[in-house]
């Protein structure tokens, strides 16, 4: 059984060396596949020192999908470049395949302290808040039956969970992947969380709002 980690970049020079170095030194992964979606900064150049770098159109769904037609695992595990895996994280994957688990993510903590923070953190122990950079992972047979990622789905995360939910019983491993708190540091922890809440109770609600999510949600580096 194995994991190919796919990792989709765009101007990530602040994050992607050291995610790499914390994955290659303290997991041992059997295939890394960095995507980069034209990243203008070193991005490529430093992943390239530890693994295989694909250069693709932007688009996070994009990009993963490509990762995965290139992956020869038997499991795909998405990680976004500001994201570190709990120990013994790529075991505890596999652990749960051998029971049964077609997919799932992990619980997520972020990588500052602060009260607000832990609130937020404690939402992904449950399956209604399951978003990318909580390090979803699937079995390529899965995968391949949902077609991947939708390319053309605003919040592309949302729209796998959802549609693997209906298929399998995914898992929510009690570990937990530590992300970068960047953009709630920057935009501000309360400011951005309502944000979060407002974006997605319009997708769910099935308004067309690419343009609000453009001005509300900008990349963050």
């Amino acid at each position: 059984m194995k994991i190919s980690v796919i990792l989709p970049t765009l101007n990530e020079e602040k994050s992607i060396h050291s995610t790499l170095e914390d994955l290659f030194t303290r997991h041992a992964p059997e295939e890394v596949i960095v995507v980069d979606g034209g990243s203008g900064d070193k991005t490529v150049s430093l992943a390239s020192e530890w693994t295989k770098v694909i250069l693709s159109e932007k688009g996070r769904a994009r990009q993963m999908n490509e990762g995965a037609r290139r992956a020869a695992g038997d499991i795909f595990l998405f990680l976004h470049a500001d994201t570190r895996l709990p120990p013994a994280g790529l075991e505890k994957i596999k652990e749960a395949v051998r029971k049964g688990a077609a997919g799932g993510r992990f619980r997520m903590r972020f990588d500052r302290r602060h009260w607000l923070l832990s609130l937020y953190e404690s939402y992904t122990r449950f399956h209604f808040f399951s978003y990318g950079d909580q390090g979803f992972f699937v079995t390529r047979e899965l995968f391949l039956v949902l077609g991947g990622f939708r390319e053309e789905a605003l919040f592309e995360d949302i729209d796998f969970y959802r549609r693997l939910r209906r298929l399998a019983r995914p898992v929510i491993l009690k570990d937990a992947v530590v992300t970068s708190a960047r953009r709630f540091l920057q935009v501000g922890k309360v400011k951005q969380k309502l944000i979060n809440l407002f974006l997605v109770a319009l997708y769910y609600a099935g308004f067309k709002m690419s343009r609000a999510k453009e001005e509300l949600y900008p990349e963050v580096r």
